[in-house]
């Protein structure tokens, strides 16, 4: 493969791996309320393509770590390419996670999963304690602070997801730890969250950096992420006196709720008037709608507020049509760059006639 190929994969393109994880989640959804089965057929194969996307992408991604090594500090120095890289615990969440639904689980996949979860919060946690490093020690250029920093404390808070299947089977110790390490995720993710997010904010109200405007959309993931967290941890009781009652969650839930309805209607007008094209930022749509879905559905299974229902329907129906629009994009992406190397090796052989 050639380099200036090769050069082209940073981490951003793991974008395209978990906006379809998260597609395939709304069709798990979808199934989960109407029962139709090609529902959960999509889903599958939405899933396997979503992790056959991920598998191709990291091959690239490490392949280009060994062959232009000089690029290799390009994401430790970048804080939007460092952040990114958090997408690949999130996918390896998520992918485990409907991998477990659609196939079930036995003991040595419970194993192989677990040993997962424990390395993927690992690593999400050191690429949070780095963000936090290079934002006290690095110069930062204004354009960086954009809400792709939330994505290394949003990727902890993802591990609940994975935690649940496994705390069902396990049970005993195993299930104590995991539901501990989800409290703490929930917590460091929240306030980092407030700290960094408010960073975030006020980059983008400073700098109008329309490539990645469409990273606007976490928040409304990082909203749904606590939904979910909350919801799950007041269904065990696995740690004697740390409980979470139902009726402080729906509280709490509908309150977040509001603040991803006033995010998204934020962002979907941003989409129709400044729309982004050519760039792979808009594949961060993906993730936080998906979240969204899921804490839609699952505030709809404890309140029964029919209104939650059309609103899954709109929001499902967004993220397929910005999915498409990603792939589209994608495409304009790989065309322009393909456009600048033919210009520049033409360019080349005039240079050196017009020195002779």
């Amino acid at each position: 493969m050639r380099k200036s190929i090769l050069n082209l994969f940073g981490s951003e393109w793991f974008g395209m791996a978990i906006s379809t994880l998260a597609l395939a989640q709304v069709y798990i959804l979808a199934f989960g309320e109407t029962k139709g089965i090609w529902y959960n057929y999509v889903a599958e194969a939405l899933s396997l393509f979503g992790i056959a996307i991920f598998v191709v992408i990291f091959s690239i991604w490490v392949l280009r770590a060994f062959v232009l090594r000089d690029r290799v500090f390009s994401h430790w120095n970048n804080l939007t390419r460092l952040s990114f890289t958090a997408l690949i615990p999130i996918i390896g969440f998520v992918a485990n996670y409907q991998l477990i639904y659609f196939f079930g689980i036995s003991s040595w996949t419970a194993n192989l999963s677990a040993v997962n979860f424990y390395g993927e919060y690992l690593f999400a946690l050191v690429l949070g304690v780095l963000l936090g490093y290079r934002l006290y020690t690095k110069e930062i250029d204004p354009r960086e602070m954009n809400y792709a920093i939330v994505i290394p404390p949003l990727a902890i808070g993802t591990s609940v997801f994975l935690a649940v299947p496994l705390m069902g089977f396990y049970g005993g110790l195993e299930a104590q730890a995991m539901y501990f390490l989800v409290l703490m995720g929930l917590g460091i993710f929240f306030f980092l969250y407030i700290f960094i997010g408010s960073l975030a904010l006020a980059g983008h109200v400073a700098t109008k950096e329309r490539g990645t405007l469409p990273t606007t959309m976490l928040p409304v993931g990082i909203a749904s992420l606590i939904i979910i967290n909350l919801f799950s941890i007041s269904g065990f009781r696995v740690i004697d006196n740390i409980t979470l009652s139902l009726p402080t969650v729906d509280l709490l839930s509908v309150l977040l709720w509001g603040f991803e309805v006033w995010n998204f209607l934020v962002v979907l007008i941003l989409i129709f008037m400044k729309p982004a094209k050519g760039t792979l930022s808009v594949w961060a749509y993906g993730f936080p709608l998906g979240l969204f879905a899921t804490s839609t559905v699952r505030l709809l299974g404890f309140t029964k507020f029919p209104v939650l229902l059309w609103a899954f329907v709109g929001i499902s129906a967004a993220l397929n049509i910005l999915w498409v629009y990603a792939w589209i994009n994608t495409g304009l992406f790989l065309k322009s760059k393909m456009h600048e190397e033919t210009v520049e090796k033409k360019a080349i052989p005039l240079s050196k006639s017009g020195s002779n």
